[in-house]
């Protein structure tokens, strides 16, 4: 076999390999998942928290405890709500080709989360409107 035969034959390997990688097993995320703030920075207060005049840094001492409920997925999509002890809004999302992200969205904000192990994600919050300032993660634990 020509040198070039067994590169294109060993590209071709890498592609497929790929391909099988992005369509492998979705994980199952169904659950309760919950935590509290990893660190971040604040500022106002949202639908479920206090309000903060200032930007405020939040830090893994906050005893806040945040709750992701996902009741339902179809393959990569999912849906649920994200919760604390001041309120719940519903969250629906779907989780990336690379079967460790995911993308989420609320009715005033974004979230993202990584996949760490079948048991644990960082879940994070982007929220930017007229009143409030987000950007921060937690550290989420299945139920």
């Amino acid at each position: 076999m020509s040198r070039r035969v067994q590169l294109a034959a060993v590209a071709l390997h890498a592609w497929s390999s790929i391909g099988a990688m992005a369509q492998g097993d979705i994980p199952n995320l169904v659950g309760t998942w919950t935590g509290t703030f990893t660190g971040g920075v604040r500022q106002g207060g949202g639908d479920l928290a206090p309000a903060d005049a200032t930007p405020t840094f939040v830090h893994e001492g906050m005893n806040r405890v945040y709750t992701l409920k996902i009741v339902e997925q179809n393959g990569r999509g999912i849906v649920g709500s994200w919760s604390s002890v001041k309120g719940s809004e519903d969250i629906q999302g779907v989780i990336r080709l690379d079967n460790q992200t995911v993308l989420f969205v609320d009715p005033d904000s974004y979230q993202s989360a990584r996949i760490l192990s079948p048991s644990e994600l960082e879940f994070c919050n982007q929220t930017a409107n007229t009143k409030d300032r987000f950007a921060f993660c937690f550290l989420l634990k299945r139920q």
